[in-house]
């Protein structure tokens, strides 16, 4: 049962790795819909951050009673899975957003549409409170967005901050990494540091990405606990804003209709079959 449950978060974790390299999709999304976000968001906030200091003290008692806190089968699955995804899928990706960028923009629409219908159920209570936390949601990933540019920078304070916002991908709903990188005029830049393996820019960036983990991690785990469904609702705002690049995407490389309808269906149809696949189904 325990290899079962390691595999579905493998195939989840897959789900999530290509998720983390779309622009308009992230991988929180995929972890909203396959029903394991607040377990993920936890076992984060349950990694202790005092492991490093604790080793470089050599206090080998402290690191092995802060490893027994962090779930390794749950995390070490979703891990691997997602790794494996940005290495076999990033290049498939690339390519079919440079030959076919009308249905493939339209496939990531329906990917992000079917889980914002998905999510509405996770609102417990349609009230006043709840409207507007996902108008603020709508509104913040509608101003994030319509951001234009950005000032490219080797700077190791713009490659840390990069590295911040952009892991938010994984565990906020609706806020692409890869269009955050973009914004900032990093993604280039990265993706080149990335294919050269510079150590230096790679440690940067890695810092500044588990400082924003951590960070946000613990302040999602707090608002979850306290507040659960203006959460979900402000979430749900920000997967709705999100469905805008996609579209816009999508309409302006198209050529005819069917292009755009039949691939974003596609995309709905999927997301509801894998809902209910692997949540109802456990």
């Amino acid at each position: 049962m325990k290899i079962k449950r390691m595999l579905k978060d493998f195939i989840i974790g897959l789900f999530m790795g290509g998720a983390n390299i779309i622009p308009g999709v992230s991988g929180g999304t995929v972890a909203l819909v396959m029903g394991i976000y607040d377990k993920l968001i936890h076992s984060i906030n349950e990694i202790p951050k005092d492991i490093p200091v604790r080793l470089i003290k050599l206090d080998l008692e402290g690191v092995k009673s802060g490893l027994k806190k962090i779930d390794f089968p749950f995390l070490g699955a979703l891990f691997i899975g997602a790794l494996t995804a940005v290495v076999s899928i990033a290049r498939i990706l690339s390519y079919l957003i440079e030959a076919y960028p009308s249905p493939t923009y339209a496939l990531f629409f329906g990917l992000i549409g079917g889980s914002v219908i998905l999510i509405y159920k996770y609102i417990d209570e349609l009230n006043l409170k709840s409207v507007l936390s996902a108008v603020i949601g709508f509104a913040a990933i509608s101003l994030l967005l319509s951001v234009q540019g950005g000032i490219e920078s080797d700077h190791p304070a713009m490659i840390f901050f990069g590295g911040m916002f952009s892991v938010a991908s994984m565990i906020l709903p609706g806020i692409s990494g890869s269009y955050i990188l973009m914004i900032l005029g990093q993604y280039e830049f990265l993706l080149k540091a990335l294919y050269g393996m510079d150590l230096l820019i790679i440690t940067i960036f890695m810092a500044g990405a588990f400082t924003g983990l951590f960070g946000l991690a613990k302040l999602l785990d707090h608002l979850l606990e306290r507040a659960r469904s203006l959460t979900i609702a402000f979430l749900f705002g920000l997967m709705l804003g999100a469905l805008r690049e996609p579209l816009f995407e999508s309409i302006s490389e198209a050529t005819s209709l069917k292009e755009v309808v039949v691939p974003a269906v596609i995309g709905i149809i999927a997301v509801l079959y894998l809902e209910h696949r692997y949540v109802l189904e456990d």
